[in-house]
């Protein structure tokens, strides 16, 4: 095998020379003339290989960096050191400046002592670098506006978690500073109520076992201000080279849940108050209803009683006089049938034979007044309700009945009423054009709609309306059946 000799060493330095990406620069150690140079070199500097030899390599560098650079020479030519690494910016012909990282060496060898200078143009990485810095910089300042604190949980292979990150905001959300809270992330749960720690720890065990986002609300105990606060913790996950990262955000959310409290109490005391009216009304209903069956009616058959009397006593040849009693004595019928009818619809009286009676008696009317077809389901056995609840029901059928009348244009209804384990169902179903989309409580015949549901849930029970199966409207009530107690 042909030895290698010196040429061929020759030949290969060169060849690594000509073809290193990094830039090249050999000079004289005493006069720091650059010697030799490689195209990387002339490249980046923007000068041409013949003026690269006949400069030093302070020329090549920026005014800053010139000095330094002189200095690391002295500290190499005194022998202290061999070789040295150093940052510096490269200065090109056109005065434009790049950063580099650089090595220099001194060599000696059989002829003067050089230095090697070989650097790496890291332009790229230092924009890439400041990008970077400029992203973060950016989350920063985003996460500092966010009303709650940041945070990011690393989940390894193994099960193990660390609270990699926590944003300053945990300070006046926890009272927890975010150094602390990552040294010891165990601070938050000792926050969270008793009364909550369960159902945080199955949320938390559940999204874990499915790998699924969490979302959880609950109250914690703040200690130095003796209150209760409303926190709601989100958080996603997504998978990371060493195991599972979950990004979370936690808000304060105490106003928003005080805020629902109070609209819950005041939506309770509307119903309440509600309830009470309808209440007020039936009894003011009820109360009229006697008057004018029993006060009213009463003195109408006394003076229809009167008038019959006097028909009988009149003598045979007062026929103008008969007959202007006999058509008094029609008008004391027709007001007594009226009066029937206005106490009937006040407070109908077969209310008191029970819901199933009432019911019938009211699709009975419901059929002379529209012609209208009408079918009927009731269980056999009496359905026992309390008053007050036998008159909602029946109020709500009949705003139902209404409502058909009124809207429907249908030819036929049919009304059901059943009895389950738990609860009463009434059900007003018609074969008319069926409820728009748009109707609703704010259309023609939204206040009976809204009256029937403030009626149902004033019960305890709910109010349904739907498109029937095949056509036309269904209007369904479910309320819970009282207790035999309650229902006496």
């Amino acid at each position: 095998m042909r030895s290698f000799k010196a040429a061929d060493e020759d030949a290969l330095l060169k060849a690594i020379l000509q073809e290193s990406a990094n830039e090249i620069l050999v000079f004289d150690a005493e006069t720091l003339r650059i010697i030799e140079a490689n195209p990387s070199a002339a490249k980046n500097l923007q000068r041409p290989l013949k003026a690269l030899r006949q400069s030093t390599p302070l020329d090549c560098l920026s005014a800053e960096d010139a000095q330094a650079f002189t200095t690391l020479l002295a500290a190499l030519q005194s022998g202290k050191k061999r070789r040295a690494s150093f940052n510096a910016h490269c200065r090109r012909s056109d005065g434009s400046c790049y950063p580099v990282e650089a090595k220099l060496s001194r060599s000696v060898g059989p002829g003067k002592p050089i230095f090697i200078w070989i650097a790496s143009d890291v332009s790229q990485r230092e924009a890439t670098q400041q990008a970077l810095a400029h992203s973060a910089s950016d989350l920063r300042a985003i996460v500092a506006h966010i009303p709650g604190m940041a945070y990011q949980v690393l989940r390894t292979p193994d099960g193990s978690t660390s609270l990699c990150y926590v944003s300053e905001q945990s300070a006046q959300l926890l009272g927890i500073k975010a150094a602390a809270l990552r040294a010891d992330p165990q601070r938050f749960f000792k926050l969270i109520m008793d009364e909550d720690k369960a159902d945080y720890l199955a949320r938390l065990a559940e999204a874990g076992s499915v790998h699924m986002s969490f979302n959880w609300e609950g109250r914690i105990w703040m200690e130095a201000w003796k209150d209760v606060k409303w926190v709601n913790i989100r958080v996603s996950q997504r998978a990371a080279a060493d195991g599972l990262i979950w990004d979370g955000i936690m808000l304060n959310v105490t106003k928003s849940k005080l805020a629902e409290a109070e609209i819950r109490r005041s939506r309770a005391q509307l119903a309440a108050l509600a309830a009470h009216v309808e209440t007020v009304r039936e009894q003011e209903r009820l109360h009229l209803a006697r008057e004018v069956h029993d006060d009213l009616g009463g003195n109408l058959t006394a003076i229809k009683i009167g008038l019959s009397w006097v028909m009988r006593h009149l003598p045979p040849d007062e026929i103008n006089l008969y007959k202007r009693t006999a058509y008094l004595d029609n008008v004391a019928n027709q007001t007594i049938d009226a009066t029937h009818r206005i106490a009937a619809s006040l407070r109908p009286p077969v209310l008191d034979f029970g819901i199933v009676s009432a019911i019938e008696w009211q699709l009975e009317r419901f059929g002379q007044n529209t012609d209208l077809a009408y079918e009927f389901s009731a269980p056999d056995e009496a359905i026992p309700l309390s008053p007050d609840i036998a008159i909602a029901v029946f109020r709500i059928a009949q705003e139902a009945l209404t409502n058909v009348a009124k809207h429907a244009h249908a030819s036929r209804v049919k009304v059901a009423l059943a009895r389950e384990p738990d609860s009463l169902l009434l059900t007003v179903t018609d074969n008319g054009r069926g409820i728009q989309p748009a109707q609703g409580i704010n259309s023609e015949h939204g206040f009976g709609l809204l009256g029937m549901r403030e009626r149902a849930a004033a019960l305890g029970g709910e109010l349904a309306v739907a498109p029937a199966r095949r056509q036309g409207t269904q209007v369904s009530l479910r309320i819970p059946m009282p207790t035999p107690d309650a229902a006496k």
